[in-house]
């Protein structure tokens, strides 16, 4: 034992002799790295003294070198010394560079590395003032002018013992208001009415003069005055501005004023010469020295009306004969103008087709264009699309479903170019009927026209299509003959039987016509049969011209015995009551099939059921008979008013001994029918020893008063009996 501690504390010492090793060469590097640099001074270089600065004028720009022992020279430190002014508002000091402020002195100082040097500065103005002349002469402080005045003023720098210098293009000039007025060197150029103040600076010494502008002018007027009308194709009218000054005096300013139009599609204007350039509404606006005036332009089609023919969009192919459109305007009354040669004919695609100044259209390449054609003002254009060279039609659907009398729904025709991309041709195939009598073209659509059925051939490019077309009545319902189904797994049954009704009122069994679909594999459906393959619950649905229906269907076992909750029922008109089925399968096991169950009602006009749940219809009596996977049940039905008065012959009834009297009982119904029912009613007697009653007969028994009672359907009537 001891030897094995001797052997860990020599391994524990030689590694640690190691990591110190480590640690202090790592040590004597990082001293290398990151030893602090040392400075014993810092100077300025070749500072200026005294240090002098002028306003708005030149900087001094300043070193400071920092003396390091064993360096052989100094080092720059001048954009890491702290700058400071002991006035900034006189002098600042960045970086080494001066810059005066104001006049004054201050002392800037600049800091590194624990010391610190300063340098006086003085600063001082190069001019005593500036001063702004015009024409030679001061400039006042303020100044009234008129928009059109030609306004320069110039600088004057003055400075004690020297003659004064023209400082006009280095001073920097501004204006308060650019809207009003500019400047540039002295030059004003004045703008609007308005006031803004032209300040000129120069080294730190500014001077100003506020300008009221103002227009020579109190109003402009146009002539003439009233609504410039035109037609496309007029020639230019001549419109003239006239100003007017305070005192009235009208001066002719057509040519110095800025006309400006509001729609340059509409017309243009040029020193007051308007020209019509297409139809439409705008104004024409003038403006001179500050005063402003407007005028309102409508330019009219010269005709009210142009008409394209071919009027359609057109469909062609590359291979196929130029199209030759033409034009014709009309004006009221007026006989129509052929102008096909005279209109601006435009292709918006000329790849795909070209327009020829008389209007022929030329196809060139796969694609569409838009043909316009324009005359003075009126304009139609036509859709142009030119298709590939095709090698082969197919259509969508090989039949389709029409309704009477309605437009009919051609399917879409897909043809393969020649360079074997399928394209969509359906808006070039051109369709012929083989029975015009079933489906033929009224107003440019296919209609169908009589019950029946008609083939229509697609033809392009002497390449044809055929689509059968079957013309039906409108079908507005669907219904099977039972809302729910049960098949036994493993089993078939015939599928529901499905009748349409028409618009017609006509019905029809479209069992066979209808399709079919499973909402679940579970149910194969195999036309006319349905056969369950596993127990689920599984919508069917039959689809027949848009129209569908739905069956419940449950795939389950074999129900052996159906039984029903009551079987016989009476009920109010307007009542329901949910009638109760549970079936026994033949597993043992039951099941409700209140809500599966496909109910008759005999007569059909007693009562209505779904669901299970019955609502009485009309008085009467019938029965319900309920099927399930062939098995039914029988529930009779009585159908009876609801009482809602009982009244008596008589409120009271007066008796001697051993007397008898009848008192008659009526009900009133829901409804108004009013019956006797005095011997259906149940009566009841509070004191036999007084008297007895049956079926409305009372008898006297003894000496004494009682009250008899008719009771019927919760309703009742009360009679007083009095024996002496």
């Amino acid at each position: 034992m001891r030897t094995n501690k001797h052997a860990a504390s020599k391994r524990y010492g030689t590694w640690l002799s190691v990591m110190l090793a480590i640690v202090l060469s790592f040590s004597s590097f990082a001293g290398l790295a990151y030893a602090e640099e040392v400075v014993t001074g810092i100077t300025f270089d070749n500072a200026p003294s005294p240090a002098v600065l002028y306003v708005d004028d030149d900087t001094i720009s300043l070193q400071v070198n920092a003396s390091i022992p064993g360096a052989t020279s100094v080092k720059d430190v001048t954009n890491d010394a702290v700058w400071s002014s002991s006035n900034t508002a006189v002098a600042k000091a960045s970086a080494g560079v001066l810059v005066g402020l104001t006049s004054g002195t201050a002392i800037v100082s600049a800091s590194y590395k624990g010391f610190k040097i300063t340098l006086p500065v003085s600063v001082h103005y190069l001019y005593d003032s500036v001063k702004l002349t015009e024409n030679g002469n001061l400039a006042a402080t303020a100044a009234d002018v008129h928009l059109g005045d030609t306004i320069a003023y110039e600088l004057m720098a003055a400075k004690s013992g020297k003659a004064d210098e023209n400082v006009t293009d280095s001073a920097l000039w501004t204006s308060s208001s650019t809207s009003v007025a500019t400047v540039d060197a002295g030059e004003i150029k004045l703008l609007a009415a308005g006031e803004t103040t032209i300040t000129a600076k120069y080294k730190g010494r500014s001077d100003s003069i506020k300008l009221s502008v103002t227009s020579p002018y109190k109003s402009l007027s146009i002539s003439p005055e009233e609504l410039l009308e035109f037609n496309v194709g007029d020639s230019a009218a001549a419109l003239s501005a006239s100003a007017a000054d305070e005192d009235d005096t009208l001066s002719d300013v057509t040519d110095l004023a800025e006309w400006t139009t509001g729609n340059s599609a509409v017309v243009t204007v040029s020193k007051g010469v308007v020209t019509p350039v297409g139809s439409g509404t705008t104004t024409i606006s003038v403006s001179c020295l500050g005063v402003k005036s407007r005028i309102d332009v409508v330019v009219r089609p010269a005709f009210e009306a142009m008409r394209i023919t071919p009027k359609e969009d057109q469909h062609v192919t590359l291979q196929d004969e130029p199209i030759q459109f033409s034009v014709v305007v009309r004006k009221g009354d007026e006989a129509p103008e052929t102008v096909t040669s005279k209109a601006t004919w435009t292709s918006s695609n000329f790849y795909a087709a070209t327009v020829s100044k008389d209007g022929v259209v030329m196809p060139k390449g796969v694609g569409t264009t838009f043909i316009k054609a324009s005359y003075l003002g009126v304009s139609q254009q036509v859709s142009v699309t030119v298709y590939p060279t095709v090698g082969s039609l197919k259509a969508a659907k090989a039949s389709v479903d029409a309704f009477l009398d309605e437009a009919i729904a051609l399917p879409k025709v897909t043809a393969e170019s020649i360079a074997e991309e399928t394209i969509d041709v359906s808006s070039l195939v051109s369709w012929t009927s083989s029975n015009k009598d079933i489906v033929d073209k009224v107003d440019g659509t296919w209609t169908a026209k009589k019950l029946g059925t008609a083939v229509l051939t697609g033809t392009v490019q002497s390449k044809s299509v055929s689509v059968t077309v079957e013309v039906h009545e409108r079908p507005i319902l669907l219904t099977p003959d039972q809302a729910n189904a049960s098949v036994i797994i493993g089993k078939e049954i015939k599928l529901p039987v499905i009748t349409v009704m028409y618009e017609s009122g006509e019905e029809e069994n479209v069992t066979d016509k209808v399709t079919w679909k499973s909402s679940s594999a579970n149910l194969l459906v195999k036309t006319p049969n349905m056969r369950g393959l596993q127990a689920s619950n599984v919508t069917l649905t039959a689809t027949y011209l848009g129209k569908s229906t739905t069956v419940r269907v449950a795939i389950e076992e074999e129900i052996k015995k159906l039984f029903v909750e009551t079987e016989t029922l009476t009920l109010n008109p307007s009542r329901t009551k949910s009638l109760k089925v549970t079936g026994i399968y033949k597993s043992g096991k039951s099941v409700s099939l209140t809500t599966k169950m496909n109910w008759e009602v005999n007569p059909e006009t007693l009562a209505s059921i779904k669901n299970g749940s019955i609502k009485a219809l009309k008085e009467g009596s019938g029965k319900l008979t309920g099927t399930y996977q062939g098995k039914s049940v029988e529930v009779a039905l009585t159908v009876v008013a609801k009482v809602k008065k009982l009244s008596a012959s008589t409120k009271s009834v007066t008796l001697a001994a051993e007397g008898k009297e009848t008192v008659n009982v009526t009900a009133e119904y829901e409804g108004g029918r009013v019956t006797d029912v005095t011997k259906t009613a149940a009566w009841t007697v509070g004191n036999r020893k007084v008297a007895t009653v049956q079926n409305g007969i009372v008898t006297a028994a003894a000496k004494g008063s009682t009250i008899i009672k008719a009771v019927l359907d919760g309703k009742s009537v009360s009679i007083r009996v009095v024996v002496k």
